[in-house]
């Protein structure tokens, strides 16, 4: 076989509750959609007529998915007549030993990834598959996987999901360097673990953390996907690995600021954020509004009253206040003391400045420097 496709994705979370949203409606179709995405890329599999699908872990949530999701995904992967999955358990759908990875009879097609010792042979697809870390032995497994006598005239995949390339930390799950990685002389690594899209590349190889098809929070901004490619032999009997990112995700998460300086009601706040150029909401997607800036003593934004008022400009919104107090500094100017000195000092400065850019930058140390003064902080 000259050359072989695959489709590779990872930490798609079937049945993650989405209980942050505190909203159980919006939190089911959260969770429905989760399911379609999966539906979307099986459909992909099929129409493309892909050789492989690569799940590398993280595939359902262990501890909430519903054996009827289970039975669903099996009897969809049963119909891919053509393809092979390949899936690796992660750490949210670890390999135990009730795991549905176990307990469900899965059609001949689909492989699940247990012991790095085993090297999975598709020889209608000239294809050897690797795996490290399945059971949270990396290290182990890594030592291991040097000692295979890798063939150039295969093509050589490794799944593997787990930390690459940050602090080997207790708390980084499986963490290994990428130059070790590609020292084992891979074709395609077909990474999971990570929520974003990180791509590692040599002259020979690629390796890819595809990121979750659908994201699940707010540290998770961004359009989300999965990993189209192939690895082919060239004229001159090289491989050549060609990957690309397909966004996927229905929605996306976005974190946004307002700063509602001098605001000193409700309405002032909307009024201001209808006014923001920078903020666009979308009906189909989550955002996180925090309030910033310096607001009288006497306001407290209504956040109740605010996300009602916002709320159907999009799918989901949560807002935040993050303001501090705005002082009266010119109550200051005949305070004998340390801030009285320091508030003539710096309207001073503001008076023979000529930019207004510094002249704001001096209003917010005024007004940062008396809150510190104030309440020994600085918000």
């Amino acid at each position: 076989m000259k050359q072989v496709s695959f489709i590779h994705t990872a930490d798609i979370h079937l049945d993650t509750p989405f209980s942050s949203l505190g909203d159980k409606e919006k939190a089911d179709i959260r969770r429905q959609e989760l399911e379609n995405c999966l539906e979307n890329i099986i459909d992909r599999v099929r129409v493309r007529s892909i050789n492989l699908l690569i799940i590398s872990g993280d595939f359902f949530e262990e501890s909430c998915v519903r054996g009827s999701t289970i039975i669903g995904v099996r009897n969809l992967f049963s119909e891919l007549y053509e393809a092979e999955i390949v899936i690796i358990p992660g750490n949210h759908d670890p390999l135990k030993e009730n795991s549905y990875y176990n307990t469900i009879s899965w059609s001949d097609n689909v492989h699940i990834l247990t012991d790095s010792k085993q090297v999975l042979f598709l020889e209608k697809f000239n294809t050897c598959i690797y795996n490290m870390g399945a059971v949270g032995r990396v290290t182990e497994d890594y030592a291991r996987l040097q000692g295979n006598n890798i063939s150039s005239d295969r093509f050589n995949i490794l799944v593997f999901h787990g930390t690459v390339d940050m602090p080997f930390e207790e708390s980084n799950y499986n963490a290994i360097g990428s130059k070790d990685i590609f020292n084992l002389g891979m074709d395609y690594v077909a990474l999971g673990h990570m929520h974003n899209y990180i791509r590692f590349q040599n002259r020979a190889s690629i390796m890819i953390n595809p990121g979750s098809p659908e994201p699940m929070g707010f540290d998770e901004e961004g359009v989300h996907g999965f990993v189209q490619g192939n690895i082919r032999f060239t004229e001159d009997n090289s491989k050549l690995v060609e990957a690309t990112f397909v966004p996927s995700s229905s929605r996306n998460y976005y974190n946004i600021e307002l700063d509602v300086t001098g605001c000193k009601s409700n309405q002032e706040i909307i009024q201001k954020l209808s006014m923001d150029d920078n903020i666009d909401f979308s009906g189909k997607d989550l955002y996180s509004l925090t309030l910033k800036g310096f607001i009288p003593m006497n306001f407290t934004p209504d956040i109740k009253y605010l996300t009602e008022v916002i709320k159907d400009k999009c799918f989901y919104l949560r807002i935040k206040t993050e303001t501090s107090i705005l002082f009266d500094y010119e109550q200051y100017l005949e305070d004998p003391g340390i801030k009285g000195e320091f508030v003539r000092m710096l309207m001073d400065m503001q008076e023979n400045e000529a930019s207004q850019e510094r002249k704001e930058i001096l209003n917010m140390a005024i007004q940062l420097g008396l809150q510190a003064m104030e309440n020994n902080r600085v918000d």
